[in-house]
């Protein structure tokens, strides 16, 4: 078995969940001991890999077991997983491993073990039935960091407060009282303050723009200026779902009032949940605003597809048979590969342009992403985020002819 890992202390957000778990190993006894461990080494993958939505990935990739109580999941401090499980659901267990090494098959953790569950620098295995005492030290040691770095964090709060106060870009983390403050002002607040367009737009053969379809978004960083503007709205991707669950309802309403006369003249697109999809308030929508002409396109993220590709299959089939279509968004140079638009069944893919995607063209990792543009269709692969000519060239470059961004927004404006 594997050793024992050692405590870190590189960040205080897993302190909950590193009591949670001595104290759950410490009501292990000898006859309940008949159960693995995983620890997910999160910590080793290059910061650039080691996304919100790839670590809320990881956590997704063990929650058929998880749903079940067939496992236990422990978040510690320093981004790494924790998972102990019932020895007869090794085998998914070890499925879920294999997800995650495909996740990051990129990241140089991952060069030489690809496919191997057990054989890899991700992962480390237990078995409680001769790891317990290893693992129940490890836990103590855990806690016990956990304690100092509250003891640390209590003594230098006034001063972390000041700092975090005095920078817009970061604020507090929204928390579930928060929440529910900014749910209750947006009953009242005129959300069309708030609400943004940006086109995309194809590049013809001679270089021009044409529209081909406008999305409607809320403004985040304006809402949190607005309504909270010390407060950091995305930190908890769990919170922040939440609140997107309750824009999308108050997003459909406002479009199904029909005072936006545009909207009905030109295809747009809006941003949902794919539990929104599920909802009264979304069949109430399509029923005073059925789309004509395939003229409405629905977006979503992968992660949120994942996270219940059962739900996801029934709203797709559900929303294409009544005539809209459907993007993947927020696809990243890691998440791309993943948002296969025939096997999941959408209409288009969401590329986030950066300038890493520029250092791609003429190698084999840049060849090997046009190659899957070309496969997957002309006109499938939008590239957002474009804020100058050159993200237009790199695009075109890789056989895309989709763009959107503050770059095609100001060609727009310049019609």
């Amino acid at each position: 078995m594997a050793e024992a890992p050692a405590a870190s202390t590189a960040n205080p957000l897993g302190n909950t969940h590193e009591a949670r778990l001595l104290e759950d190993m410490k009501q292990l006894d000898v006859g309940m001991r008949n159960k693995g461990a995983i620890r997910l080494h999160l910590s080793r993958l290059l910061p650039e890999t080691r996304t919100v939505q790839n670590l809320r990935s990881a956590e997704v990739a063990f929650e058929d077991l998880t749903k079940t109580r067939a496992a236990w999941l422990y978040r510690l401090r320093n981004s790494d997983l924790m998972v102990i499980f019932e020895r007869d659901q090794t085998d998914l267990a070890e499925r879920a491993v294999l997800k995650l090494l495909k996740l990051w098959e990129r990241d140089p953790l991952m060069q030489k073990f690809k496919t191997d569950a057990r054989k890899n620098r991700l992962t480390s295995w237990f078995d409680l039935e001769t790891d317990y005492d290893k693992l129940l030290a490890f836990a103590h040691r855990q806690a016990a960091s956990s304690d100092t770095a509250r003891s640390k964090s209590l003594q230098q709060l006034i001063v972390e407060r000041e700092h975090r106060v005095t920078d817009p870009e970061r604020g507090q983390p929204l928390t579930p009282l928060e929440l529910s403050k900014v749910e209750d002002s947006l009953v009242r607040v005129d959300l069309s303050s708030f609400t943004r367009r940006q086109a995309v737009c194809a590049f013809v053969e001679d270089g021009k723009a044409e529209l081909v379809f406008t999305e409607l978004f809320v403004s985040i960083a304006d809402l949190r200026e607005t309504l909270m503007p010390r407060t950091d709205m995305t930190a908890n991707p769990w919170l922040f779902q939440r609140l997107t669950q309750t824009l999308d309802r108050r997003v459909m309403a406002q479009i199904a009032r029909r005072e936006d006369k545009t909207l009905l003249r030109e295809a747009f697109s809006i941003n949902l949940n794919v539990q929104t999809l599920l909802s009264e308030e979304f069949i109430a929508f399509d029923e005073d605003f059925a789309p004509t002409n395939n003229d409405v396109i629905l977006e979503m993220r992968l992660e949120d597809i994942f996270s219940d590709p059962e739900s996801f299959t029934f709203a797709r089939d559900f929303v294409i048979e009544r005539g809209y279509r459907l993007c993947v968004d927020g696809l990243t140079l890691q998440t791309f590969r993943y948002a296969d638009p025939d096997r999941l069944g959408v209409h288009y893919m969401k590329l986030m342009w950066t300038r890493d995607l520029a250092g791609w063209i003429g190698t084999t990792v840049g060849q090997e992403m046009k190659a899957m543009i070309r496969e997957r269709k002309r006109g499938r692969t939008i590239l957002a985020r474009c804020d100058s000519e050159a993200a237009i060239q790199v695009g075109r470059q890789l056989g895309i002819t989709l763009f959107q961004g503050r770059y095609i927004d100001s060609l727009v404006r310049g019609r």
